[in-house]
């Protein structure tokens, strides 16, 4: 008489799958956070590279970049946070001399995150209200804009950035090349995402090409 055949798993067996099953998970759950993670820095990438060429068309139209602050404008900033990225979108947005020369690719990634408005419209943007408005990256950090002149002595109101709202004020400093001692991009200006971290100043930085 034969041995009888077994029939299903042991529960040792089921406890062995159940662990490769979340391992492989693991893996799988890590590989799609570190693609997540690559696409939003190369499409931030994108993004300031886009803002920086659409920059340079702004200077052939107006005869200079925008400002670091809205007080450059013709406005009282109302903080002395995002006054950079706030005075980039009030110039790229404006309905004058050609039209509006930047919009985000997402609708999504304007924000206010320190909810500040002006009495006035600034510039003819095509906004519907007077809320000076942030570009935020893929990660969801406010993007930072210096015009050269704010460079080697910035003004007051001009370095300080709440990249997130309610988060911890940042401070941006103008970049300068490691070698030479020299600014980055003289002459222009300088935009800068803080990269996945959030914090300006580490190796993940995002800036515009040169």
């Amino acid at each position: 008489m034969g041995t009888p055949r077994r029939s299903g798993f042991t529960l040792i067996e089921m406890l062995v799958v159940i662990c490769i099953i979340a391992i492989l998970t693991g893996l799988v759950t890590v590989a799609i956070s570190s693609a997540m993670t690559s696409a939003r820095q190369s499409n931030t990438q994108l993004m300031i590279d886009t803002m920086a060429a659409q920059l340079a068309v702004y200077a052939q139209r107006w005869g200079d970049f925008p400002p670091s602050t809205i007080g450059d404008l013709g406005g009282t900033a109302p903080n002395v946070t995002n006054n950079g990225i706030e005075a980039f979108v009030a110039c790229m947005s404006s309905e004058k001399r050609g039209g509006r020369l930047y919009v985000p690719p997402d609708a999504e990634l304007y924000t206010n995150t320190d909810a500040d408005k002006v009495g006035s419209n600034l510039t003819g943007w095509y906004f519907g209200n007077n809320d000076l408005r942030e570009v935020a990256d893929l990660n969801g950090f406010v993007i930072m804009y210096l015009h050269h002149k704010d460079y080697a002595n910035p003004r007051a109101g001009v370095v300080k950035y709440r990249l997130v709202e309610k988060g911890e004020e940042a401070v941006l400093k103008a970049e300068q090349s490691a070698a030479t001692k020299t600014f980055v991009n003289p002459g222009r200006f300088q935009i800068l995402s803080a990269g996945k971290d959030g914090k300006p100043g580490t190796p993940d930085d995002i800036r515009a090409a040169q």
